[in-house]
């Protein structure tokens, strides 16, 4: 059994199981059996798909073609519509679609039907060449009357159209003259009769069906009434009386007069049968006129009605254009109607129709179909009363009546829509005239004029034939020039700009939308209206269809023209005109169009336009027709007043060139029509004599005046140009004056050429006049006095641990252990006073009570009564065994303070800049003596740092915290203090918060009043908790305190206050030339040090320090009572807190937590996180050396608000005693660990004894809570060389006198002191990396060689120090200077925030932070060793650091570092620590190392197993940071390996995920994720997100560049793309 045959049977009997009145498929009841018919419809697809099968059946089996035509006549015309106009009526939607997909399945079964039939069969007794000899020798026979030609209107059409055509006749036919295959001809037949046969059996033409068809002069045709649907079943299936009769309706002579009306009828846009008609024409068209088309043929056709009579034969061109066209027109009708709003009442199906019909994916199988069927109708039709029909069916009939009243609210847009058919069927080339390569450049103009676009996106937008042809890429490449990927844009493309004359404005698909987006591009790439320029013209056409022309050119379609400049002149105010400027510039448009079509014609000399001698809308253009009201107006004469109006109206209105100008269109057309007309002149004349005598002069002249009259706008543009251009260039110069002055310390940022403190005093001022200007963003009072506040966004960060431990590789995965989620970054030492006492061992109530009396004894002999008396209530609280603990009888201290204009720390500075300017003398080493004496107090046994302590511990408070874990839960004394072996964890010795390396702060910039801030959040809040829905809500968590900014939309969770901004004002003494102030030190003094390293310098200002500070004047000086924190920093503090110590809330009241050391903490992290994230542009992974992008880093990310804070911490911790006893303490400490030995005032062992029962107590008196104060004191009574230098130097800085910070001199020394503490580090970690000895490094003496004798000594010692990448290119000396790059540009980026003023945001980045004018463009990223070095050596010269060589070779040097080396074996001999300090170079931080092409990480973790479950993960996604395996979808086998949870432990609550499956980025921040575009990119440039396309892909460096540089600055929660597609909770994308 024939399989095609039971496929039509079945298909057949579903069709007839739907099938309604007339046979017509009833999609309600076909709705059931649509996935059955599908399926076999794509079954016969199917078999259809073979090439032989559509030959055999075209061929052998047309009885199978024949009962598919009847399958096709029953789905011709289904799912019709009919408008409403009563009540609206709300249909389901859900079915709409279904017989698109049908139409769609046939149409690709038509295809292959109509290959079929085009074949040449193997079988045919008739070769080409035989074909063609045959069909040469009919064309020469002009006098045979054997066929019937369908551009001839005689009686010949008439007589041959009743002779029955059989499938031999057509056979024979084929063979004697027809370019056709005999099987297309006979499948057109066949198409043709089942067309004729199914309108015999549609209601829609009325007469036709039920009565007769009558024709223009009366006569008809009438149809059996047997049947009940008003025609014989017989015609339908097509069987003997069609055989036999052939073709009845469609050969008719006389044009028909069918009535009918859209807007009241039912309507159907499917109609497969037509559609079959004009692919069989269209692919007849292209074989013998097409690019492959035979020469001969092309030259062989004299007429272009021979070739459609040979196709067309039965038909007469009257009969068949007038029933052809119908239903094509009426769909077009339909569209527009709906644009115009008049199917409203219908619901949504209409809209869905016209949309799809228009759509690329229908269009190419309809309205494309269509168009060409109209445009055959009219190359035959007689053209006046083709667009007559044109009319009526618009239902304008009435619309040339010159009334001015307008019939409906709907009538522009018809009229409108109508016109632009009219252009499109005149001027439309797609299956025509145009070639492959020129319809393929026109798809992609359309497209890329709408806005750029990936390749992928244009492939999509083509037609389907289009978009598989060879030469795209050729023709895309010409259009288009291609912009590679950058950032997290994918590769596109754009037209180029002479492409842009190449827009068509008529193109069948345009929307409203994008065609009004394309003219707004078409204005900006090329300064004029689209609307003027892009006008359309008449182009080559296939012979047979050039009776097109005559459309444009007829007297019916001059009548609309002059119809809507009537309305458009004559408009009356009072009422809406019935030509609107739409309706106007369309008619414009198509009268171009029609004078463009004649002036090809007259100069071709082609008569086929002409209407006897002329032609026809040239010969009427100055006809004048009566009205009522306006008297006699012709075409031209309405053109003219036209012109007249629109002159006046631009004079009135003045608008910038480039835009709408009417006017100059007009006059255009008006020039033509005296050029191709000679009357039109002499009507013109009397019309406007003056614009007549203009057209009389030569072309050329004209034109040059033309071009010269529509100039003035032009001209007046130049002008404001080069006005606007004057301004800036004064402006410019202005702003160069400035920087001039600004920036005149040139290239050293160090050197200054007036006093720093004029600078600082000035820039101050200024600050405070421009903090006036910042406004509330929330209630935007410029009048307000209150103060306000900064938004700011703290996140806690591990980015320095990443950076240290360097990227992970894909082919090595997770890195091994938890060292990617700890964060012990340094050594970690016990090696504190406390450690005098064995905290191994525990000791009974009754010892710690003697060590308490001990303590309190010590105490009394030194300490004011009250402070002593506040020293035992202390430890009372915190030791409740203590019972017996008496006070001492000591005696009132009743000494007073001196009095002083100066405060304690303003004192100790000029104190010890007094010392400084006296080391210059010639006995440096007898003032020191002199001045270290002085300020010590040799009169004392203990020693400052127990006097320190008792202090503090007498300062805090003695009310013990409200906590669970200390206080309520019935632990006695004994089970509360642990051996220090068991009660320190990792990270205990680290400043900084839980879980994470520091605080990293920003700031979009925006302020508000605190007061207003407190009622948004509490607006906020009350909106959450009653879930209503609030800006922000998927992105925010009140409950964390998150809120948007109201300006700019960015997160933020706290505010940052701004104080005034004298902070910074270092004293001066009041008369003491002698004492040199660091703010007044000149160049030349800088010169003068600048050849040697200033570490004595800063070692004597250590002692210096600490002996002011431990004397017992300073320590009378402290501060008499803790300030409290001011309100509005209170949020901020609280904020940070929690950060530091989570569910610690009360931890603020003990007075242990010092604000201003947490506001520094986290001063520092960001600090380094700035430098980190300054290491590489944002688009490349190359290191960016560049100090100015180092400071622009900072001024993008966090400048202002780390100035502001700065700020805070200066008017923080001077004016809290328990702040500066803290400070003081440090700075006891850190003079031991850098001075060693040489400190002159070093402990007795009962000193010792002492100070290590005061950290006992301290640390035990509640040791549930790690304190930061001990935390500080370990860190600066460690071994210097255990820690980073610069994060020593930040805490030596903090707790220094506040004036030394801002001191130039003391800056410089102690940037030295730790520079050689760098080199000391580096030179440890090359001797590791490198495993160099003695031998290779020669017999020199110095530094190094030192360092690796005491190394190989202590050769475990080593292992603390690493650094995962150390260029192999340098020597030795050029890897420790590259080691030390980072501190240097860390000491740099603090220089210049702490000389920077208060700067406001939204300022200009030079200006703020003194850079040179050229640093603006300074971001090219380096990847030469050679900058590295430059860069090393410009902070060198900035700091005033000598040459490594000489720093080796410096016997202080090779001294001070020996000590700091020798203290810190024996502290590792002692505690054998294993964690390891990592010293990096400056290279940028990395992601992951992912592999280049992605098949190779797919192959790799597709089906790797989960490590908790062993089980396949679903949705691998692997973390970035750390190379371990996560999964996004929650389980609670591996809960450890969800994505949130692995970013918690590993980045501190940010993750960066690439989801394998999908290709794309996770970003997770704690509870919130987001999606991000895929790093791998193909060939191309485009993404393929779940690689459904299927091409390869490769890493895109540039975009993987720019995820990890959002990664490195901070910036996933401060990046709008992100907040933008950010949710909260689960995961959204599964």
């Amino acid at each position: 059994m024939n399989l095609l045959d039971v496929l039509l049977e079945c298909l057949g009997n579903i069709f007839s199981s739907c099938a309604g009145e007339g046979g017509r498929l009833q999609v309600a009841k076909w709705a059931n059996l649509y996935e059955t018919t599908i399926r076999v419809v794509e079954d016969i697809r199917f078999v259809m798909s073979h090439s032989a099968v559509p030959k055999y059946l075209c061929h052998r089996r047309r009885d199978l073609v024949r009962a598919w035509m009847r399958l096709l006549a029953s789905v011709q015309g289904m799912n019709t519509q009919k408008r409403e106009t009563g009540s609206h009526i709300e249909d389901e939607n859900e079915n709409v679609h279904l017989p698109f997909v049908l139409c769609h399945s046939i149409s690709n079964i038509l295809t292959l039907l109509v290959a079929g039939a085009f074949s040449v069969s193997i079988n045919d007794d008739t070769s080409e060449e035989t074909f063609f000899s045959m069909y040469k020798l009919d064309c020469e026979d002009q006098d045979s009357l054997r066929h019937a030609k369908v551009g001839r209107l005689s009686q010949e059409s008439s007589v041959s159209s009743i002779t029955g055509k059989s499938s031999l006749d057509l056979e024979d036919k084929s063979a004697d003259s027809s370019p056709m295959p005999s099987s297309a001809l006979w499948l057109i037949y066949e198409c043709l009769r089942s067309i004729e046969n199914w309108l015999g059996l549609d209601n829609t033409l009325g007469p036709l069906s039920a009565f007769s068809l009558k024709s223009s002069d009366g006569s008809g045709l009438e149809c059996s009434q047997s049947a009940p649907g008003g025609c014989d079943e017989n015609i339908l299936e097509g069987e003997s009386t069609s055989e036999v009769e052939g073709l009845r309706v469609l050969s008719l002579s006389d044009w028909p007069d069918i009535t009918y009306d859209v807007s009241s009828q039912e309507i159907s846009v499917h109609i497969p049968l037509h559609r079959l008609l004009s692919m069989l024409l269209r692919r007849a068209l292209k074989e013998c006129y097409g690019e492959s088309g035979s020469s001969y043929v092309l030259r062989s056709f004299a007429r272009a009605g021979e070739f459609l009579g040979q196709i067309l034969d039965g038909c007469h061109p009257y009969g068949f254009s007038a029933f052809v066209m119908e239903h094509p027109l009426r769909i077009r009708v339909f569209c527009a109607e709906v644009r115009a709003g008049m199917w409203r009442r219908n619901g949504d199906a209409p809209i869905l129709f016209s949309e799809w019909y228009r759509s690329v994916r229908w269009s190419e199988q309809g309205q494309d179909l269509d168009l060409f069927l109209l445009q055959c109708c009219a190359a035959l039709a007689p053209a006046d009363l083709y667009v007559q029909r044109v009319l009526e069916r618009f239902g304008l009939s009435n619309y040339l009546s010159l009334n001015l009243e307008q019939s409906s609210e709907h009538e522009p847009v018809l009229v409108a829509e109508m016109l632009t058919l009219l252009i499109q069927i005149v001027k439309e080339r797609r299956y025509c005239g145009l070639t492959t390569a020129e319809c393929l450049q026109r798809e992609l103009v359309y497209k890329l004029s709408i806005g750029d676009a990936t390749r992928s996106q244009l492939v999509k937008s083509l037609p389907r034939d289009l978009s598989k042809v060879d030469e795209l890429q050729e023709v895309l490449d010409r259009v288009a020039e291609y912009s590679h990927p950058s950032g997290m844009t994918q590769g596109m493309y754009k037209l180029r700009s002479m492409y842009w004359k190449e827009l068509d404005l008529y193109h069948p698909r345009w929307n409203l939308r994008d065609q009004q987006i394309a003219e707004e591009r078409y204005l900006r790439f090329c300064h004029v209206s689209a609307l003027t320029t892009q006008l359309p013209r008449w182009t080559e056409i296939y012979p047979p269809l050039r009776g097109i022309a005559k459309i444009a050119t007829c007297k019916t379609l001059l009548q609309i023209v002059r119809a809507v400049l009537f309305y458009a002149v004559f408009n009356d105010k009072l009422t809406t005109s019935r030509a609107p400027d739409g309706v106007l510039l369309t008619a414009l448009h198509l009268l171009a169009l029609a004078l463009d079509v004649c002036r090809l014609h007259k100069e071709s000399g082609e008569q086929l336009c002409y209407l006897g001698d002329v032609i026809p809308i040239l010969a009427f253009a100055s006809e004048e027709i009566c009205t009522s009201k306006h008297g006699d107006q012709s075409m031209l004469s309405l053109l003219v007043l036209l012109m007249r109006m629109h002159e006046k109206e631009n004079a009135q209105n003045f608008v910038e060139a480039g835009n709408f100008n009417l006017a100059s269109l007009v006059s255009s057309l008006i020039k033509t029509f005296v050029e191709l007309e000679p009357g039109c002149m002499t009507k013109l004349h009397k019309l406007a004599p003056q614009l007549a005598s203009q057209f009389s002069h030569s072309i050329l002249n004209a034109t040059a005046r033309d071009k010269g009259s529509t100039s003035d706008n032009e001209k007046r543009k130049a002008k404001s140009r080069e006005r606007q251009a004057a301004i800036m260039e004064k402006m410019r110069a202005q702003q160069s004056k400035f920087l001039e002055s600004f920036n005149s310390s040139g290239d050293d940022d160090m050197d200054d050429t007036k006093s720093e403190q004029e600078v600082c005093n000035s820039e101050v001022s200024n600050d405070i006049q421009e903090s006036a200007e910042v406004i509330c963003s929330l209630c935007h009072d410029p009048k307000s006095k209150s103060p306000v506040s900064f938004l700011v966004l703290l996140q806690k960060s591990r980015l320095l641990s990443f950076a240290n431990q360097g990227p992970p590789s894909w082919e090595q995965g997770s890195r091994s252990g938890k060292e990617h989620v700890s964060n012990e970054t340094t050594p970690s030492f016990d090696s504190s006073p406390s450690s005098i006492w064995d905290g191994s061992k525990m000791i009974s109530s009754s010892k710690l009570e003697d060590l308490v009396q001990n303590a309190v004894n010590d105490f009394a002999s030194i300490g004011q009564p009250q402070e002593v008396n506040a020293f035992m209530e202390f430890c009372k609280a915190r030791f409740p065994s203590i019972k017996n603990v008496q006070l001492p009888c000591v005696s009132k201290d009743t000494s007073e303070r001196p009095p002083s204009s100066f405060t304690l720390e303003e004192q100790m500075y000029l104190s010890i800049r007094e010392f400084q300017s006296s080391l210059n003398g010639s006995d440096s080493q007898k003032n020191s003596e002199k001045f270290s004496a002085a300020g010590s107090s040799t009169d004392r046994s203990s020693s400052p740092e127990f006097l320190l302590l008792c202090k503090y511990v007498a300062a805090l408070p003695n009310k013990l915290l409200d906590n669970p874990s200390a206080s309520q839960s019935g632990c006695s004394n004994s089970d509360r203090m642990k051996p220090e072996s068991s009660m320190l964890h990792p990270g205990y010795h680290n400043i900084g918060p839980s879980g994470a390396d520091g605080i990293y702060v920003s700031s979009c910039g925006h302020a508000v009043h605190q007061g207003c801030l407190d009622r948004y959040l509490s607006s906020l809040r009350e909106r959450y908790i009653r879930r209503i829905v609030f800006e922000g809500g998927h992105i925010v968590d009140p409950d964390q305190g998150e809120f948007l900014c109201p300006v700019c939309r960015g997160l933020a969770n706290s505010v940052l206050p701004a104080l005034p901004g004298d902070l910074r004002k270092v004293p001066q003494p009041p008369a003491a030339p002698t004492i040199s102030s660091g703010y007044s030190s000149s160049p030349s003094t800088s010169a003068d040090m600048g050849g040697s390293l200033r570490l004595q310098e800063a070692l004597s200002l250590l002692r210096r320090a600490a002996n002011i500070a431990g004397s017992d004047e300073s320590l009378k000086a402290l501060p008499t009572r803790n300030v409290r924190i001011k309100p509005n920093l209170e949020p901020f503090i609280r904020i940070l807190c929690g950060m530091y110590y989570p569910g610690q809330d009360k931890i603020l009241e003990t007075g242990r937590a010092s604000h201003s050391l947490i506001l520094w903490d986290t001063l520092k992290y960001t600090l380094l996180a700035a430098e980190i994230a300054a290491r590489s542009g944002k688009s490349s992974l190359s290191p960016n050396y560049s100090i100015s992008a180092l400071y622009k880093e900072l001024n993008a990310s966090s400048g202002f608000i780390l100035s502001l804070l700065l700020d805070v911490i200066q008017s923080m911790r001077t004016v809290n005693s328990l702040t500066v006893l803290l400070r003081f303490q440090g700075i006891q400490l850190f003079t031991r660990s850098l001075c060693g030995g040489t400190y002159p005032s070093e402990p007795s062992n009962h000193s010792s004894q002492q100070q290590g029962n005061m950290l006992y107590i301290l640390e035990n008196a509640e040791p549930e809570v790690q304190y930061p104060d001990i935390q500080l004191w370990r860190h600066a009574s460690e071994p210097i060389l255990a820690h980073d230098a610069f994060s020593s130097f930040m805490w030596l800085l903090f707790c220094l006198p506040w004036p030394t910070l801002f001191c130039r001199e003391s800056y410089l020394s102690l940037v030295h002191v730790f520079y050689t503490v760098t080199v000391t580090q580096a030179i440890i970690t090359c001797h590791k990396k490198r495993h160099s000895t003695e031998s290779q490094l020669g017999s020199h003496d110095n530094l190094i060689m030192d360092i690796y004798r005491v190394m190989g000594e202590c050769p475990s010692a080593v292992q603390c120090f690493d650094s995962y990448y150390i260029d192999p290119a340098y020597d030795i000396t050029d890897a420790i200077r590259s080691l030390t790059f980072p501190y240097l540009r860390r000491c740099a980026l603090l220089w210049k925030l702490i000389n920077c003023s208060n700067i406001m945001p939204f300022s200009n980045g030079i200006h703020s932070w003194g850079g040179s004018p050229f640093e603006a463009t300074d971001w090219d990223c380096t990847t030469d060793t050679g900058e590295e070095l430059r860069e090393i050596e410009k902070l060198e010269k900035m700091f005033n650091i000598p040459s490594l060589d000489l720093i080796v070779n410096d016997e202080e040097s090779r001294l001070t570092a020996l000590r700091w080396l020798g203290h810190f074996s024996e502290v590792f001999e002692a505690n054998k620590s294993r964690c390891v300090l990592r010293c990096s170079p400056a290279v940028p931080f990395k992601l992951m190392l992912l592999p280049h092409l992605y098949q190779d990480l797919l192959q790799r973790y597709i089906k790797k197993s989960c490590p908790d479950c062993g089980d396949v993960k679903e949705e691998p996604a692997l973390c970035l940071l750390c190379g371990k395996l996560c999964s996004p979808n929650w389980k609670t086998c591996c809960r450890e390996s969800g994505c949130q949870t692995h970013a918690m432990a590993c980045g501190a609550g940010i993750g960066v995920f690439l989801l394998i499956r999908r290709t794309t980025i996770l970003l997770q921040r704690s509870a919130r994720q987001a999606p991000w575009p895929s790093p791998y990119l193909d060939a191309f440039g485009e993404e393929d997100v779940e690689m459904h396309r299927g091409k390869p892909l490769f890493l895109n460096e540039e975009r993987y560049a720019a995820l990890t540089h959002m990664v490195a600055s901070h910036g996933l929660d401060r990046s709008s793309k992100v907040l933008r597609q950010t949710t909260i909770g689960a995961f959204l994308m599964f």
